[in-house]
């Protein structure tokens, strides 16, 4: 009888406890869970940033213009000033020096995307290397040597320096941008600047 009383006391202190705290106790295995989980889904996805594939090709572009020298570099965040337009500005290429008539040339393999000329850029060539990277070269003479559907191989002649390119240039220049997906990058990713023609 008197184990019976001892049993039924723990099993009420028991119920008590659960009853003013089984709250906190669920909600602890929960977090405790949702900690585990966390962890094994970080692992994986660490994992899977470190594999690379064995099957991708560097590329490495030449330089659009002989003996170049940069004159503004590649600014996603911070910005630069543009005295030409007087303002403070993100600068999504990299301008070359390059005197006027200077022949400016494919950076890489690929096809003849577009040519245009605008007020800001001058004359403009984009050219697709495939893989949703672009090239594009601003501030180049209207006259170019090359129409939109060429295929272009690396070194390619595709037009001549300028400074149409009432944006920026004050002097001969070549504006050069890079584009993957869609997205302005560094140009540098991939510019091999001391390749020569």
């Amino acid at each position: 009888m008197e184990n019976e009383k001892i049993g039924t006391s723990k099993k009420i202190k028991i119920k008590n406890i659960l009853k003013r705290y089984g709250y906190y106790i669920v909600l602890a295995v929960l977090i405790l869970m949702l900690s585990v989980a966390i962890i094994i889904t970080s692992k994986l996805s660490v994992d899977d940033e470190i594999t690379t594939p064995t099957n991708v090709q560097t590329i490495s572009f030449s330089a659009p213009v002989l003996n170049a020298k940069i004159a503004k570099g590649y600014s996603a965040t911070e910005l630069q000033y543009n005295k030409v337009l007087n303002v403070w500005e993100v600068h999504k290429g990299i301008d070359f020096d390059a005197a006027i008539g200077s022949d400016v040339f494919a950076c890489f393999d690929g096809t003849v995307k577009s040519v245009a000329t605008n007020l800001l850029e001058g004359t403009v060539i984009e050219i697709d290397h495939g893989d949703g990277l672009v090239s594009k070269y601003a501030s180049l003479d209207s006259d170019v040597g090359v129409k939109v559907g060429d295929t272009v191989k690396t070194g390619d002649r595709i037009g001549k320096a300028s400074n149409t390119a009432t944006g920026e240039a004050e002097n001969g220049e070549v504006h050069f941008e890079v584009w993957k997906d869609g997205k302005a990058i560094d140009p540098s990713n991939y510019l091999d600047i001391s390749s020569s023609k």
